[in-house]
């Protein structure tokens, strides 16, 4: 009966940490501090590569982009419109980084709009955010910090030939594209963008191969080894 009892305590626990890990995969988590820095007055998009191949990928897998600002001035306001081609991927849902609004305005009271993802413009996606602070108050600058996260799922696997796809942030001053500015957008910054990258690549390389078949080898060594162990045992 004890037995018993501490099988099925063992069962809960194990389905409840089960349970626990996948809610948390499904929560995005983002870091403090970018991974790929960039100096001020600059706008990114992080990772700068997503880079994929057989070995990891298939339609349907899912990835996340972070979008980032540095900046020296002040910031009242700000939008972020990210471009990207809509037959190749697709974003499935996003987001701001912090709690209601953006990592880089945490401690700040603003109004946040969107992201508002549209995916059905000639083939082209976008992903339209932007936040404001409440009057009179800004962020200060020098100040850095993550914007909005977006996921994105892969909508084709080439059989030859890669597939390349660019996370487009264009900063001009109209109404569709990324601009920082002061004064609720009267005035707008100069503010470097970088672009992000997706690639898809269809051939295994000289590296993943050897390391697939010396993976394979060694499970199916282990697999007789313990059915070996298995026969010792039961005569």
């Amino acid at each position: 009966m004890n037995r018993k009892l501490a099988t099925t305590i063992i069962q809960g626990s194990a389905i409840s940490l089960l349970i626990l890990i996948l809610v948390i995969m499904t929560i995005p988590v983002y870091a403090d501090v970018p991974n790929e820095p960039h100096s001020a007055d600059a706008i990114w998009v992080e990772p700068s590569s997503v880079y994929f191949t057989p070995s990891n990928d298939s339609v349907g897998t899912k990835f996340n982009v972070t979008v980032w600002l540095n900046m020296t001035e002040k910031v009242f306001n700000y939008q972020v419109a990210l471009y990207y081609n809509r037959t190749q991927l697709m974003c499935t849902r996003g987001g701001y980084t912090g709690v209601p609004g953006s990592q880089f305005a945490t401690g700040h009271t603003t109004s946040a709009v969107g992201p508002q993802i549209d995916t059905s413009y000639l083939g082209n996606g976008s992903v339209l955010a932007s936040e404001t602070c409440l009057a009179p108050d800004f962020v200060a600058g020098p100040h850095s910090g993550s914007l909005i996260w977006m996921e994105f799922e892969i909508m084709i696997v080439p059989t030859a030939g890669n597939v390349t796809s660019t996370f487009d942030l264009s900063t001009t001053t109209t109404s569709g594209d990324t601009w920082v500015s002061p004064d609720g957008g009267v005035t707008t910054y100069t503010v470097a963008p970088s672009d992000g990258n997706y690639t898809n690549v269809p051939e295994f390389s000289y590296i993943i191969l050897p390391a697939f078949f010396a993976i394979t080898l060694l499970a199916v060594a282990l697999r007789k080894h313990a059915y070996r162990r298995n026969i010792k045992t039961t005569c």
